[in-house]
């Protein structure tokens, strides 16, 4: 699991990819979501990001499953073009 993070007009916007099972049976899922600041829980912990909800999910099959990726829109989201525009590049540049 790795969670990429960037600023955009002063909103911060986190990638987060997740992969799962292995050889064949891999799939890889990428969540794109506007970041929220989470608390470290004492003093010495700073806050650090952390994915919200996801507002675009691309799911991406291992090549011998002869499966296209695919994608799902949460309805209820809005983001900047060039937001998804960053997200889209993070997922080519990941993918098989």
């Amino acid at each position: 699991m790795s969670l990429r993070t960037w600023d955009y007009d002063g909103d911060l916007y986190c990638s987060l990819t997740t992969k799962t099972g292995a050889g064949e049976g891999l799939t890889t899922h990428f969540e794109l979501s506007e970041a929220r600041m989470v608390p470290g829980g004492t003093p010495s912990m700073p806050a650090s990001p952390a994915p919200g909800p996801a507002a675009v999910t691309v799911v991406v099959y291992a090549p011998e499953e002869e499966k296209p990726a695919e994608v799902f829109f949460d309805e209820t989201q809005t983001l900047p073009f060039a937001v998804l525009q960053h997200f889209v590049t993070i997922v080519a540049s990941a993918s098989p």
